[in-house]
């Protein structure tokens, strides 16, 4: 049996399993990164139905694509999970390079349409508008769609949570739009 992946050999784990020889871990020991991967599972299906509801109002993705909902779910599921996987191993790098790089390029080929003007927004969906206005398409549709993404688990999470979460959701957001 190769160990030489497990866990127990972990740098930052290592000493925590020792410590807890012969005894279950603490609530104490438990940490606080998979609490918070708890409370963002619990909320993920309704912050991703949000997110791509105010999306569609906004832009007329589903006469522009085939298949749009199922993508765009597809796609901000992925956003949502990698990122909590990140958060809970501490490891940005690796979302990057896992996900964010790949689907990026993914989500530029795409020739997305512009925000219908008419579309009404509340005033945080119109901050995030005007920031998205100042990119190109289709990088604007995507800036906006993963800020709203970052914007409802705010609104959603423990302020706890929303601060282990927030760094990978926004350099999720600055990589899937950047140039």
């Amino acid at each position: 049996m190769d160990t030489t992946n497990s866990l127990r050999l972990h740098p930052h784990l290592k000493q925590l399993f020792e410590d807890a020889e012969s005894r279950h871990l603490t609530d104490a020991e438990f940490s606080n990164r998979v609490k918070a991967a708890k409370e963002i599972k619990s909320l993920e299906v309704e912050v991703v139905d949000a997110t791509i509801q105010e999306v569609f109002r906004m832009y007329p993705f589903i006469e522009k694509h085939e298949l749009a909902q199922g993508k765009c779910y597809r796609d901000v599921h992925y956003v949502s999970a990698y990122s909590t996987l990140a958060m809970l191993m501490n490891d940005p790098e690796w979302l990057r390079d896992k996900l964010l790089i790949w689907l990026k390029t993914i989500l530029q080929a795409f020739h997305f349409p512009a925000r219908d003007q008419k579309a009404e927004a509340s005033t945080s969906q119109r901050v995030v508008s005007l920031e998205a206005d100042k990119l190109p398409q289709p990088r604007s549709s995507i800036f906006e769609t993963y800020s709203r993404l970052k914007h409802n688990y705010k609104e959603r999470l423990s302020p706890e949570t929303y601060a282990l979460i927030e760094p990978l959701l926004k350099m999720s957001c600055d990589i899937l739009a950047s140039d």
